[in-house]
């Protein structure tokens, strides 16, 4: 039995999934300056008109790998938010020492941050990308505490900012870690938020 052909549709949503996924790795591998429509057309095996019509530039290209990326993020932090509060605290443990282990998730997000301070344009849309993200880490955060009965050490939005940020640090500074060995960011930031419950507690 032939399989069924795939409408116009469908063969421009998989041209552009294979683009965004060839990107991603140009990105990776040579930065922002260094990558090329030459070199993302050819890393997709399709001609620069196939990217062009799906994407105005290259930093079309970079934004909606941008909105891709904190799709991810947003996907599992609202799984991590719909668990069972009294296995929230693992469940964002677990997380967290997964969370950014891909080496080439690390660098694009190196390269989101490091274009967002070059191009005004973009940093609109990505930091509106990156506040929704954070305000996901503040929910699950003001979650976890609320199932724990004890308050908050500071307002939520800093938290889950400071968390983010040092997840994406601490990965940066460190070598990448060997396939299956969780993220050293995750096993601080686990310590971290582990002493802020017990202090927390302690002062109730």
């Amino acid at each position: 039995m032939r399989p069924a052909r795939l409408t116009r549709a469908e063969q421009q949503a998989q041209t552009r999934e294979r683009l965004l996924a060839a990107a991603e790795r140009v990105f990776a591998r040579h930065g922002y300056g260094g990558a090329s429509i030459d070199l993302i057309s050819a890393e997709a095996g399709y001609s620069k008109g196939a990217i062009y019509s799906n994407f105005e530039s290259k930093e079309a290209v970079f934004l909606e790998l941008a909105r891709v990326y904190m799709g991810r993020r947003m996907t599992e932090l609202e799984h991590v938010v719909g668990g069972e509060p009294s296995k929230l605290a693992g469940a964002l443990s677990q997380w967290l020492q997964t969370m950014q282990v891909d080496g080439d998730c690390l660098m694009l997000v190196t390269e989101l941050q490091l274009q967002a301070r070059r191009s005004p344009a973009f940093a609109e849309q990505y930091y509106a990308l990156q506040q929704k993200q954070t305000r996901a880490m503040a929910a699950v955060l003001e979650r976890l505490f609320k199932a724990l009965g004890v308050p908050m050490p500071m307002d939520p939005i800093d938290l889950a900012d400071a968390m983010l940020a040092l997840t994406h640090g601490i990965t940066l500074q460190r070598p990448e870690p060997k396939s299956g060995t969780p993220a050293d960011a995750g096993r601080v930031i686990d310590r971290l938020m582990k002493t802020f419950t017990r202090t927390q507690m302690a002062r109730k």
